[in-house]
């Protein structure tokens, strides 16, 4: 019993020790490129600082969700705490993404409306 033990104790300190050596290189381009891409939805003004329409935002979320996919291929080589800030920035971008859209749509509704509005009082005149 006490063996098996030990041999468990042994791969479990292993992978330990395999996952301290950190990120490949690849991985790790792939981790600041994630990084980067995910500090452009931090919050909501930093997606309207770095997005001049809804085009781009929806291309840089493109982005962003091909850099979470690309991420996931070195999910063996990450540590726990990487693993940790990899779940909460991505759920913080997807926040500010849906947000980001709901204030575009509710401008765009609000554009369409004065837009009507003037045509109204163009055609009364």
């Amino acid at each position: 019993m006490k063996k098996i033990i030990f041999a468990i104790a042994a791969g479990a300190m292993m992978l330990v020790s395999c996952n301290n050596e950190g990120l490949s290189p690849e991985g790790q381009k792939a981790w600041d490129n994630f990084k980067d891409l995910a500090a452009t939805f931090e919050s909501v003004e930093a997606a309207d600082a770095n997005y001049d329409s809804a085009e781009d935002l929806d291309a840089g979320y493109a982005e962003f969700k091909a850099a979470v996919d690309n991420i996931q291929n070195y999910a063996t080589e990450i540590s726990e705490a990487q693993a940790d800030s990899f779940q909460t920035m991505c759920e913080t971008c997807a926040a500010t993404y849906a947000q980001s859209k709901e204030m575009i749509q509710a401008a765009d509704e609000i554009e369409e409306a004065a837009d009507e509005l003037d045509e109204m009082e163009e055609e009364e005149e």
